[in-house]
């Protein structure tokens, strides 16, 4: 795309610089973009992973944030925004009006809408360029006080939505939450790693909020927050965290886990399927590994399921892999010396990976996130670059159904073995979790003994018919030797 095009293709707000004007620079303004840089959690989707599919990428209904405000096909949504942003205004004003009628300075006394307009100035203290900075590229030469009041809209929107979310006898009479479908529309946009706020902005003015209710407003909200919900989160300060995990709570249920503060939903929803804490994972160069399912299958590596169906971790491990070394790790193995290592099977154990119809936009997104922000540690782009590898055809879907590692919703297997296929398109892998894992299976299959078990099985047992043909033949043969033998010694 061109400078100008991409320019035209930005939101009415702002633009992109192009990142040649950053090499361009001397050294001091090379450092003060490097701090900008760090500071990046939001981007806008480079053209090559948008065009494999763009909307998976682009909001259909809702705007947050800066990339996308001002489109015309996101306008129906603004008026419903600023209600919920009214009414979260009205839940602050009234925590600050309870807050004069209990101290002693403020009895008697009234708010005026100065005093209105200078509490939520207070609300919203995070510096203009604080906000800006964390949109990657984008241009300074903006309308700040139009930024300022796009945030401030879609954050008290956003807060307001959570808070009612936990309501849940008010739910039927809410535009969004009586909805089941908007809910989960909503839901799904609020994931997009274009339509993303600060996740610190966000809480600081949920808290912010919080100290302007009266204690006994406060306990009446934690008690209408119990929920079944089990999550490992320091109360002190991180009680928007625990409402917003209540909100995406299909993503991960239970957090067993200490949950770091997330840039943002994008972000948070990426920590749900990351492998726990106390799992050890090593990074190394990234090895590929060259067979699929079919093909290790017949090496002797068993498929299998591991963890619960609640588990939205994405994880892939070898269990006891001990068993196979033997095999596995010898470099030259022997022609002559029968090693009985490699008779032992290889169990390959997958977390459940469950396909909807927003599998792939939550995927796509997760993984763009990845791609910027760590591509060092991309556990979720290092899984499905490892699945790509592993699903070759409808076939190798088809198995890993029966095993119970993939539950298909969306319909026929075949369209997620193109899923499974196309979602790693321009996606990039300097290094993996995984490497170890695929220098096992590589191993395993290029093994000499190993490769004749499998021409074995592909030639004389790749059926049930052949196989008792083979069979039947194996025990003819073996008869007519022994009626040969019977009559020489007559």
């Amino acid at each position: 795309m061109s400078m100008p095009e991409e320019r035209m293709e930005g939101h009415r707000i702002g633009s992109f610089r192009s990142p040649n004007l950053i090499r361009s620079k001397s050294t001091s303004d090379q450092k003060i973009e490097l701090n900008i840089i760090r500071k990046w959690g939001i981007y806008r989707v480079p053209s090559k992973l948008r065009n494999v599919n763009a909307a998976a990428y682009t909001p259909q209904l809702l705007s947050i944030g800066l990339f996308h405000y001002g489109k015309p096909e996101l306008k129906d949504m603004e008026k419903h925004k600023k209600t919920y942003s009214d009414n979260f205004r009205k839940r602050y004003w009234e925590g600050i009006r309870n807050g004069c009628k209990l101290s002693e300075k403020g009895k008697g006394r009234k708010l005026s809408e100065k005093d209105k307009d200078d509490s939520l100035r207070t609300l919203l203290k995070v510096s203009e360029q604080s906000i800006i900075d964390c949109y990657a590229q984008f241009d300074l030469d903006v309308d700040r006080k139009k930024v300022v009041e796009i945030i401030q809209v879609d954050a008290f929107f956003i807060i307001e939505l959570f808070m009612r979310n936990c309501e849940v006898e008010y739910h039927d009479k809410d535009y969004i939450l009586s909805s089941p479908w908007l809910r989960k529309a909503i839901e799904l946009e609020l994931i997009l790693i274009e339509n993303q706020l600060p996740f610190s902005l966000l809480q600081d003015i949920y808290i912010k909020m919080s100290q302007a209710f009266s204690s006994s407003l406060r306990q009446e909200q934690a008690q209408a927050h119990k929920d079944e919900t089990v999550i490992d989160i320091d109360e002190k300060g991180n009680e928007f965290l625990e409402l917003t995990c209540k909100f995406f709570e299909d993503f991960g249920r239970v957090i067993k886990d200490a949950v770091p503060e997330p840039k943002h939903f994008t972000d948070l929803v990426r920590h749900f399927m990351l492998p726990h804490v106390e799992e050890k994972v090593t990074w190394e160069a990234t090895t590929k590994n060259r067979y699929s399912i079919t093909m290790l299958t017949a090496a002797r590596v068993n498929f299998m399921r591991a963890g619960d169906e609640d588990d939205k971790r994405l994880v892939i491990k070898i269990d006891d892999p001990q068993a196979s070394d033997e095999c596995v790790t010898e470099k030259k193995p022997s022609k002559h010396k029968l090693n009985l290592a490699c008779f032992k099977s290889m169990n390959l154990k997958l977390t459940l990976f469950r396909v909807k119809d927003d599998t792939e936009c939550i995927i796509r997104n997760v993984m763009a996130l990845e791609q910027f922000v760590y591509p060092e540690e991309a556990f979720v782009c290092n899984y499905f670059l490892m699945m790509d590898k592993l699903v070759d055809t409808v076939e190798d879907v088809d198995f890993l159904v029966e095993k119970g590692v993939i539950v298909n919703m969306l319909g026929s297997n075949q369209q997620v073995a193109q899923l499974v296929n196309k979602l790693c398109d321009h996606i990039m892998e300097e290094k993996s979790c995984y490497n170890h894992i695929c220098k096992k299976l590589n191993t395993r299959y290029e093994s000499s003994l190993n490769r004749h078990l499998v021409s074995l099985r592909k030639v004389y047992f790749k059926d049930v018919w052949t196989g008792s043909a083979t069979f039947f033949g194996v025990v003819l043969v073996v008869l007519t030797i022994v009626e040969i033998i019977m009559s020489f010694r007559q």
